[in-house]
């Protein structure tokens, strides 16, 4: 168990990693998606005794091999529990389509409880975007008063498979196709709309030669990289030689400053993240979300903590249907508003 951490009018508690979770109350509503990856129902299995119903984001699919797959998980989900049910969506890339939705899910249950709602989210194949959104949107509004996340940490690979051997490859692309484009999460923009001057921390994931120019666009006088602790990035001869140019020219950059964060610490990013905003000279600082969802998270925290933090994910052209094999740790996060008094019971 970790040490609580203030972050605002939030406070975060931080446990993991579990092989099963003993969850100590009910909740409002909880929230969970279909996924192609096997490790999609992991962290709802983990539970000991899920008190609620259960509600599963589907997200609609290009294709009838990622159809299958979550038809697939459905069956899963449903040996878990008797009560699911399924709200179905665009394609995940349709964010504000989809964000007008959960809007709706949200306002809907809190009509039916009358008060502010807890919630609990499983992140692990939630796009970061939603996952940020509900945040952002449940606390701005007063919609909820707690907000608690499960991940399971699942395994991907970054290595050079030596399937290609020429010096310079194109950047390499592990769960997403075509380009990039940018999402500025609302409820999680800054105070400045147009600055001058912006300062950048961005939370790194695997896909480097693609950040490279999605970073650089933004021209930052500071530029902070959180990199993630247990990643191959660690060792950059083991990467395909495309990504080890793209991390050594990140790296070599004279405002660049480096961090190494655990994939599942929220705690540790969001402190950094929050110092990082209140130390900057710039008029904005964004956060760039492209690392582990966790590391989104705590960028989530601190954003709402600092009015001149702002949070942008990448929405790609389509996402590829990779399978991700669960590792086995299962985390929690439990964020609640410390001045709503619903939190609390």
């Amino acid at each position: 168990m970790h040490k609580p951490l203030i972050v605002g009018t939030l406070s975060l508690q931080q446990s993991g990693p579990h092989t099963s979770i003993d969850l100590c109350r009910a909740y409002d509503l909880v929230l969970s998606a279909l996924s192609w990856e096997r490790r999609a129902t992991s962290a709802v299995s983990a539970i000991k005794e899920l008190k609620s119903p259960l509600t599963l984001l589907k997200f609609a699919s290009s294709s009838e091999e990622m159809e299958a797959a979550k038809a697939e998980s459905l069956k899963t989900f449903q040996t878990l529990t008797g009560e699911i049910s399924i709200v179905e969506l665009q394609g995940s890339t349709q964010f504000q389509k989809n964000a007008d939705r959960l809007v709706d899910l949200i306002t809907e249950r809190v009509t039916v409880v009358g008060r502010p709602i807890k919630i609990l989210v499983d992140i692990t194949c939630m796009p970061k975007a939603y996952s940020l959104f509900l945040m952002g949107m449940g606390f701005a509004n007063g919609y909820i008063s707690r907000i608690d996340c499960i991940y399971a940490e699942g395994a991907y690979s970054l290595a050079d498979p030596n399937t290609d051997q020429s010096p310079n490859p194109d950047p390499r692309s592990i769960i997403s196709d075509g380009e990039w484009a940018s999402l500025q999460v609302p409820y999680f923009s800054a105070d400045v709309a147009i600055p001058n001057s912006r300062d950048i921390i961005v939370a790194m994931g695997g896909e480097i030669g693609l950040s490279l120019p999605f970073i650089e666009k933004y021209e930052p006088v500071m530029l902070s990289l959180a990199l993630i602790t247990e990643s191959i990035v660690q060792q950059p001869e083991l990467l395909l030689p495309g990504e080890r140019a793209a991390l050594d020219d990140l790296l070599s950059e004279p405002n660049a400053v480096r961090i190494n964060v655990p994939l599942c610490d929220v705690s540790a990013l969001a402190d950094h993240a929050v110092t990082f905003a209140r130390s900057s000279g710039s008029e904005v600082v964004s956060a760039i979300a492209l690392g582990s969802k966790p590391h989104a998270l705590a960028l989530g925290l601190a954003a709402l903590s600092e009015p001149n933090l702002e949070i942008i994910c990448r929405v790609p052209k389509r996402y590829k249907p990779l399978d991700v094999a669960p590792l086995g740790p299962i985390w929690l996060y439990e964020i609640e508003d410390r001045f709503e008094p619903s939190a609390y019971f």
